[in-house]
């Protein structure tokens, strides 16, 4: 006799200490015979706080031991296993790892379900006040200062509220970085969403950059939501342009410095190459 396969859950848990698990969720984690968990410790705490107890194996799940991991989870799945995917706080899969397991799941033909739940990059949207029709998660701010302006420009003309996650140390450098390539645009800070300490901050991208650069990093996790370009924005003025120039003629040639800022700002080579000779000449 064949055994049916079992099945994935994907469940999102509550945030820091508040919330509570519902009832679909907390169903779920009982039936569980696994919990696949980005930290097995905080799993624990968090049904200790709610107060829930499952029979349910742990077995850590994270991007580093995800190659060898996988397998086994994948093993008791085809073998009629109930396994939970669980992260730390929030939802799976959300800057969190987890989705190369579902979808070797798919790939396997293994039932996948979630239950929905909080997630800092809604809540964060929800309470932002700025346009929440058409939005993005562009991810966690990257290290680099170099790989931190790239990203920015990759969303710098997008008409779609844009959202990031970053380190409170950074905050300040990151908001001078969108500054000088979204312009000033209205802005929010959000920060620890959902927990006890929960706060917005809301202002023009210049006001935000020049407040964090100069207070102390703030505590917690931190959501940035950037509106995106309207139709009345000057996105790209002189000043913008030439400062763009100015950090690509650093590290390229003039010709190929023209070229890059003429594709990212879709403005006349002409008028770019002219500025760049000004550059040029300054030099």
């Amino acid at each position: 006799m064949t055994q049916s396969a079992g099945q994935l859950v994907v469940i999102a848990t509550p945030i820091g200490n508040l919330g509570d698990l519902s009832p679909r969720a907390a169903e779920w984690l009982q039936k569980a015979d696994i919990l696949a968990c980005e930290d097995t410790r905080m799993t624990r705490k968090l049904l200790t706080l709610t107060g829930l107890r499952t029979a349910a194996k742990f077995m850590p799940y994270h991007d580093h031991n995800g190659k060898t991991m996988r397998p086994k989870l994948l093993d008791a799945l085809q073998n009629g296993k109930m396994v939970a995917l669980v992260s730390d706080a929030g939802t799976p899969l959300v800057s969190d790892p987890g989705y190369k397991l579902v979808a070797a799941c798919h790939d396997a033909g293994i039932s996948v379900t979630a239950i929905p739940g909080p997630s800092a990059v809604l809540a964060g949207l929800a309470a932002a006040g700025l346009p929440s029709d058409r939005f993005i998660f562009a991810g966690f701010v990257p290290h680099s200062q170099k790989a931190a302006k790239t990203a920015f420009r990759e969303f710098a003309n997008l008409s779609v509220t844009s959202i990031w996650f970053d380190s409170p140390r950074r905050l300040g450098a990151s908001l001078q970085m969108m500054h000088e390539i979204f312009g000033d645009r209205l802005a929010v800070i959000a920060r620890e969403l959902t927990k006890l300490h929960e706060s917005y901050h809301r202002d023009t991208l210049a006001l935000l950059a020049e407040f964090y650069q100069q207070a102390a990093p703030p505590k917690g996790e931190i959501v940035i939501l950037v509106s995106g370009m309207t139709a009345s924005d000057d996105t790209f003025d002189t000043a913008k342009l030439t400062a763009m120039l100015r950090e690509e003629m650093q590290a390229t040639s003039l010709r190929d410095a023209v070229q890059t800022v003429s594709q990212i700002s879709g403005q006349s080579r002409k008028i770019i190459y002219s500025l760049a000779i000004d550059l040029d000449k300054e030099s």
